[in-house]
């Protein structure tokens, strides 16, 4: 009997981890024991119920552990299914976040170019390009200071632009000039690289005083030529890209005002000589002697005339007549200061306002000036020729108030000049207009 009870429930215990050979053996034993325990009655149908039902046990556990296994990996094989569907969903979610932050990258870069568009797109010279730049920048990028190159040689020598960032982040202006050793420097360098780049410097000669470590530039290109160079100071190495995006976009605006300072300059200039046309003349010397007026300063109007040109355009022809034409525009005006006003007042006529400059101190400048012409040779073709001018001055407010009548004695002071002999500098006065207007 004891036998009998060890062989089932060792059968019992296999059926329950399914192990199959144990199972049968353990089947196998319970059965030859059971049987040998009953022999005596196995006539009785019972016995033989009782022996399946001791027999069957076992494989019922069996049969139950092998399902909850096919069930278990049916769960398992879901689960992992599960799994996998949930990995791919964090796979696309991750896909979807880093194309979430590249949009939003480009959202920034376009929103920093809409900035500088909307910000510039109105000017129409460098110093108003610069003033809005500083505006905008503040908003874009984290830099201890700004520079703006521009390379333009139409009106001026290269030149530059500079704002410091201020306490409250803003940024200052901080003058503009020509450029600076160090600014040519990094303008050489970025001439040198043709992309945005970085140069140490341990002093910033000016608007700063105090050492730095980085300098930031991005050039500004046009049709392959660049015009202009934009830095930043102390600029963190991650908004190099911004810097490079708003370059771009001033490269555009800073073209534009080239364009715009070319057209301008072909509407205000002699094709001929590059001095003002009349009008323009007129113009800005009204705009100076209403200044004059209400400062009381002075100024001298002269009238300049060519000596004996008519008789060289006869002779050698027009030709060399405007060689000789605009070398004493060139002459006459490369000695003239920076604030006075020249144009062509029509033919060989020249017409200047010496700004803040009373007839004392005018008179030594025209004599030196028409000394000048006198013994300068022109190289006019195969000839070399010499030319002399005359010229006529009055003064504000001395000898009259308004512009026309300055204009006029102006005009009688000439016609003294050349009626004396030319090559000469008459001042206007009182006894001329008696002397002009006498019969």
């Amino acid at each position: 009997m004891t036998l009998l009870l060890i062989s089932w429930v060792l059968a019992m215990i296999s059926g329950l981890v399914w192990a199959q050979g144990i199972t049968a053996f353990c089947t196998a034993v319970t059965a030859i024991a059971w049987l040998m325990a009953r022999i005596h009655a196995l006539g009785d149908w019972t016995v033989w119920l009782e022996l399946g039902g001791l027999l069957a046990g076992p494989w019922l556990l069996a049969a139950w552990q092998r399902r909850d296994e096919r069930i278990l990996k049916r769960w398992h094989a879901q689960e992992a299914e599960r799994m996998a569907q949930i990995s791919e969903s964090a796979r696309s979610l991750l896909s979807l976040q880093t194309s979430g932050q590249q949009l939003e990258s480009q959202i920034a870069e376009i929103t920093d170019v809409y900035h500088v568009t909307k910000a510039t797109a109105r000017t129409l010279h460098f110093s108003e390009l610069f003033a809005k730049l500083i505006d905008v920048a503040p908003t874009m990028m984290r830099a201890a200071g700004v520079r703006l190159v521009d390379l333009s040689v139409t009106e001026r020598a290269p030149h530059a632009a500079r704002a410091v960032r201020r306490p409250d982040g803003r940024l200052e202006p901080a003058g503009e000039s020509g450029i600076l050793p160090l600014e040519h420097a990094v303008v050489d360098r970025a001439k040198a690289s043709g992309r945005p780049g970085t140069i140490e410097a341990t002093q910033l000669p000016s608007p700063r005083s105090e050492a730095i470590t980085r300098i930031a530039w991005a050039p500004l290109w046009r049709k392959q030529q660049m015009i202009g160079v934009l830095m930043a100071e102390d600029l963190p190495e991650a908004q190099m890209k911004t810097l490079a995006i708003i370059a771009n976009q001033l490269s555009l605006q800073l073209s534009r005002i080239h364009l715009y300072q070319r057209v301008e300059a072909m509407a205000v200039t002699d094709s001929l000589t590059g001095l003002y046309v009349r009008n323009h003349f007129l113009d800005r010397a009204r705009e100076e002697l209403a200044r004059s007026k209400r400062h009381g300063l002075p100024c001298t109007l002269l009238m300049v005339d060519l000596d004996r040109f008519k008789e060289k355009n006869d002779t050698y022809g027009h030709l060399v007549g405007d060689v000789v034409l605009r070398e004493v525009a060139r002459l006459l005006q490369r000695n003239l200061r920076d604030v006075d006003l020249m144009a062509r007042f029509g033919g060989e006529e020249f017409i200047m306002l010496l700004i803040e400059t009373t007839a004392e101190q005018a008179l030594p400048i025209l004599q030196r000036l028409r000394q000048l012409v006198e013994v300068h040779p022109i190289r006019a073709y195969d000839e070399l020729l010499h030319q002399t001018i005359s010229v006529g001055l009055t003064v504000f407010p001395e000898d009259g108030q308004t512009f026309d009548t300055l204009i006029e004695q102006a005009d009688q002071a000439l016609y003294e000049a050349k009626r004396t002999g030319r090559n000469n500098v008459v001042r206007w006065s009182k006894q001329l207009q008696k002397a002009v207007h006498t019969p």
